[in-house]
């Protein structure tokens, strides 16, 4: 019987949401865990936690707030199991979420980390998917944007140990890792909703914004170079538009459809990423842009690319 290790970060956290959430991985029906809990920085909160009567808890505390990624590598040098899976201290998973990810694990033996959809609720009340979720296709879509929910994440211990999380990134510290860790190893979305993914005002500010979308950027510069091994500001700008760092307008949208010409020219040559793949989520990420920013195309190049590599009952699902 495989023993997971979950890890979970927590500061200043609402003890009301913390217990909910601590109670949905006491109450998984994959029982054989540890459940490694980083207060970071808080004593009250750290004593708040040692109470819970349940000998699979194991807490640790920082002296003073580290952040995210410290906090999280802590918990992940400190686990002792198969596997290791992550969930945060707002969130809520579903009873069989353990046992459905370590069954897929142990039944795909060539992925080495997976994700699930997820239930918004709280301030938006929606489900996540995605809608393109092998192997390959999460791969081309790391390129622009964090495809994976954080809190729903499980993979092999040895894959977390070998890249931990990058301590500069102080946001989108998980589109960074995955973005490295897809390069070596496959990486699946199973297509279950498996996560209640709360939304709060707490987790919006303005400023926490900039700061994520400056971090990000970061990220798709060095993905862009994934391409044909080189930086290139018409690739850099293209992921940008897709990843929703910069806007889609009906005055660059032509400019973008032809840096994506590029880009997909450019992966026929060098072919780090699946051909038939890439093609297909770039223009279908394009193609929902142009239908999100209401742009009127009138350009029939473009419209024919879009419809060709497009599934339209797809998109009108997501959207809708």
């Amino acid at each position: 019987m495989k023993k997971i290790s979950v890890i979970m970060a927590t500061f200043k956290t609402d003890k009301e949401m913390l217990m909910e959430s601590i109670n949905s991985i006491l109450n998984q029906t994959y029982t054989n865990f540890e459940f490694i809990i980083v207060c970071d920085g808080d004593e009250e909160e750290y004593n708040f936690i040692k109470k819970i009567d349940d000998k699979r808890i194991k807490v640790l505390k920082n002296s003073e707030n580290m952040g995210l990624p410290y906090s999280l590598n802590k918990a992940i040098t400190a686990a002792t199991g198969n596997y290791i899976a992550r969930m945060d201290s707002d969130d809520i998973s579903l009873p069989n979420r353990l046992k459905i990810q370590l069954d897929f694990l142990e039944s795909h033996p060539d992925v080495f980390l997976c994700s699930t959809y997820v239930k918004q609720f709280g301030a938006i009340n929606d489900s996540k998917k995605i809608l393109f979720n092998n192997c390959e296709q999460v791969k081309c879509q790391l390129l622009y944007r964090a495809v994976l929910v954080h809190p729903t994440v499980m993979g092999r211990k040895e894959v977390f140990q070998q890249f931990k999380y990058n301590n500069e990134f102080k946001c989108s510290q998980d589109f960074e890792l995955w973005s490295r860790i897809s390069e070596k190893y496959k990486i699946a979305v199973i297509p279950s909703i498996q996560l209640n993914y709360r939304v709060h005002n707490k987790q919006a500010s303005i400023e926490k914004m900039k700061i994520q979308e400056e971090f990000s950027k970061k990220i798709i510069y060095e993905n862009s170079k994934k391409i044909n091994g080189k930086y290139e500001e018409q690739i850099f700008e293209c992921l940008c538009v897709l990843g929703g760092r910069e806007k889609l307008t009906k005055e660059n949208y032509l400019k973008i459809s032809n840096e994506i010409d590029y880009i997909i020219e450019q992966n026929k040559k060098y072919k780090n990423y699946g051909v038939k793949e890439l093609k297909m989520i770039l223009y279908n990420r394009f193609f929902e842009l142009i239908l999100k920013n209401k742009i009127f195309v009138f350009n029939f190049s473009v419209l024919k690319k879009c419809l060709k590599f497009y599934n339209l009952k797809d998109i009108l699902f997501k959207l809708g």
